[in-house]
């Protein structure tokens, strides 16, 4: 079976976290260490048998969205175009910054 794992470095220490099981945590000085010894964590884990259970949750059908009343806010708005326009430049060049860097 294959798991997603979050692999990132922090201060000259690699941490992998288990996408599915987000207490399985390894920090370790190399990348390889990390990767290895995060299967043999998972596994342990694993061997315990943790039980998965579906559940259903209810949800009120008359519960509004939280962000619904904002919807549309700039529809009339003249300048909404041009500051999407330089929203989506500064993205750019953001992305190029992070490229050259």
């Amino acid at each position: 079976m294959t798991y997603d794992v979050i692999l990132r470095k922090k201060q000259n220490k690699y941490i992998v976290r288990v996408r599915e099981w987000p207490e399985v945590v390894i920090e370790e000085e190399t990348r390889e260490a990390a990767l290895a010894q995060i299967k043999q964590q998972l596994m342990a884990y694993l061997s315990q048998a943790p039980e998965v259970i579906p559940i259903e949750i209810e949800t009120s059908p008359s519960a509004a969205h939280p962000w619904l009343q904002f919807a549309g806010m700039w529809a009339d708005d003249p300048t909404w175009d041009d500051f999407v326009s330089e929203v989506a430049t500064h993205r750019q060049e953001m992305d190029a910054a992070d490229v050259d860097a």
